[in-house]
C-alpha cells in the first residue's frame, strides 16, 4: 500500500536530503492486510529507491517503508510529485495529457513541443499510453472527482469516452494544483486516475 506526503521543500532538497529527509513519523492506523486488520503503529522499515523523470530533476530518489510489527505488511510514503506506479512526474503526466486533447495538431508535435518546453524526452507511444489508460479508466475517474470535489459538474453519460476524457481534463485543470489533487484523489479512491482497473 502507498501513500502520498507532501513535500514542502520541494524535489531538490527532497534529493538533497535522501534518507536524511524528515519523513513522516511511523503512521498508527489499521494494517491493510485483511488477515492482520489490527490498529497498529506501524515501524520504519528501510527504504528502497524508484526512478523519477521530471524536468527538475531525472534519477533515483529513495522511498520510505513502514511495517505492520504483527503481520510483516509494508507501507511507502511516497512525496506529492510523484504518481504512484509511474516514473514521470504527475504535472509532466497531467500536462501531457491534457496538450494531446486540446492542442491542435498531431500527438507527435505535441510531444516534440512540449519535450522542448519541459527539457524532456517523452516519446509518443508513451503519451498514447496515457492517453488510453486515461480513456478506458474514465468513468472509475469521474467517480473519484465526485469524491474529491463536492458538487462538480461531469460530463454527460451520453458522451463518447474521448469526449469525456477532454471533459474530465478541463474539470481537473480548474483545481488549483495537480499535486493537491491527485494527492486527494489517491487518498479518497486508494488508486491513481491512471491505475489499472
Amino acid at each position: 500500500m502507498q501513500y502520498i506526503f507532501t513535500v514542502k521543500e520541494g524535489i531538490r532538497e527532497y534529493v538533497r536530503l535522501g534518507r536524511q529527509y524528515p519523513f513522516p513519523p511511523p503512521p498508527v492506523k489499521r494494517c491493510h492486510n485483511p488477515r492482520c486488520n489490527k490498529m497498529v503503529q506501524f515501524r520504519k522499515h528501510g527504504f528502497y529507491e524508484k526512478y523519477h523523470n521530471s524536468w527538475e530533476y531525472k534519477g533515483k530518489i529513495v522511498i520510505r517503508r513502514y511495517i505492520c510489527p504483527l503481520c510483516g505488511c509494508t507501507i511507502s510514503y511516497i512525496p506529492h510529485f510523484c504518481l504512484p506506479g509511474f516514473i514521470n512526474a504527475v504535472k509532466h503526466i497531467f500536462e501531457y495529457l491534457y496538450n494531446s486533447f486540446f492542442r491542435k495538431g498531431s500527438i507527435n508535435s505535441v510531444v516534440k513541443q512540449l519535450n522542448k518546453k519541459y527539457d524532456l524526452q517523452f516519446s509518443r507511444q508513451i503519451l498514447y499510453y496515457y492517453r488510453k489508460k486515461f480513456i478506458k479508466n474514465i468513468n472509475a475517474i469521474q467517480n473519484g472527482i465526485r469524491q474529491v470535489i463536492q458538487g462538480v459538474r461531469l460530463p454527460d453519460k451520453t458522451l463518447g469516452d474521448e469526449e469525456k476524457a477532454r471533459s474530465v481534463l478541463a474539470v481537473i485543470r480548474e483545481f488549483p494544483d495537480i499535486h493537491v489533487f491527485s494527492q486527494k484523489y489517491h487518498q479518497t479512491t486508494t488508486k491513481t486516475f491512471l491505475a489499472s482497473i
